[in-house]
């Protein structure tokens, strides 16, 4: 991935994105910020990110002191004791400085440096400053450096980096586009029988069948189930009960966005497809039978639209489908 300046890793959630940025780049010098904090946020400043970015600075500076000096060049930064300090007021330090200064300390190792946003998609909150003249800038001129933006919610994190807009700082850049899909049901029960190998479990293969079953190839579904058999052991009821844990951790998450988006026609538009799937006509004729109310292409679309921006569903082909297995499983259910 580093040999690309932009790469742009998506797929749905838990799907393995960040430990497979994280193993592709475990030797190379790397900066990484996760800005999945600011899901929450009604909005982001630049001195909300330039604090998450100080404190990667910081971390990665304790692995290397020559960082800082490199970095005593940029104005409205200071160096307090072993630690970096940025002015958050009209003397901030300017992301173009930071980065050029970087670019310098990895060009005196004759090495590439990796920085990582993880969640980039929740920058688009950020008010009255954009991240993306400075990576244009830093794509343009500075050879020592290549980013690294992963995403679970894609249609947002592609409107954050405004790859189709012609007046975006990026558009026309190329970008590595690298996008992760769950396992398929063998490559699932060979995750799971290896990883019970490597801790000396032993499991029936009825066991693993049923799990990737109800768990599909979501790699963090597994791996969560795997956490509970090394900790509890294998019982009867393990798998029911994972899937329960699970189903109110995605119930949760999605509750969250229904709340932040305030209207409760998403819910009605999960049930819809349900298990199965659904067509766009199937959706719309389900709405209008449960609101009681004739529902306007131009609505259906913008929340459909919104729903698959933010990773719940995915269309393919003429069908809408719940990518997420346990979703899926909680959608006839779930209450927000």
């Amino acid at each position: 991935m580093a040999s690309h300046a932009i790469t742009v890793v998506v797929g749905v959630r838990r799907v393995g994105k960040t430990s497979l940025v994280k193993a592709s780049t475990h030797d190379l010098p790397r900066i990484y910020l996760d800005v999945r904090k600011f899901e929450e946020s009604r909005y982001i400043t630049y001195g909300m990110f330039l604090e998450e970015l100080r404190k990667a600075l910081n971390v990665f500076a304790s692995m290397d002191r020559k960082i800082v000096e490199h970095l005593k060049a940029v104005k409205g930064l200071k160096i307090l004791g072993v630690e970096v300090e940025f002015s958050l007021d009209r003397s901030r330090p300017l992301l173009t400085s930071i980065l050029e200064s970087l670019d310098r300390w990895a060009g005196d190792r004759g090495e590439k440096l990796v920085i990582v946003i993880d969640e980039a998609q929740e920058l688009i909150r950020m008010r009255g400053y954009s991240i993306l003249p400075a990576i244009a800038y830093a794509y343009d001129n500075l050879r020592n450096i290549s980013f690294i933006f992963a995403g679970s919610k894609i249609g947002l994190l592609y409107r954050f980096l405004r790859v189709e807009d012609p007046s975006s700082p990026l558009y026309g850049r190329y970008m590595e586009r690298v996008e992760l899909k769950p396992l398929d049901k063998e490559k699932s029960m060979e995750f799971l029988r290896k990883g019970f190998e490597e801790h000396g479990i032993r499991v029936e293969e009825t066991f693993i069948e049923e799990a990737v079953e109800k768990l599909d190839g979501v790699i963090g579904w597994l791996s969560y189930l795997g956490l509970k058999v090394v900790s509890r052991g294998v019982s009867r009821t393990i798998i029911d009960d994972v899937v329960e844990e699970a189903s109110k951790i995605v119930a949760n998450e999605f509750c969250k966005f229904v709340d932040a988006m305030g209207s409760k026609r998403y819910v009605e538009i999960i049930r819809a497809i349900n298990r199965e799937g659904a067509t766009w006509s199937e959706i719309r004729r389900y709405l209008e039978i449960r609101l009681g109310t004739k529902i306007y292409d131009s609505e259906l679309a913008r929340l459909l639209r919104n729903l698959i921006d933010n990773g719940f569903i995915e269309k393919r082909d003429d069908l809408y489908i719940i990518p997420d297995p346990i979703l899926r499983q909680a959608s006839r259910n779930i209450l927000c």
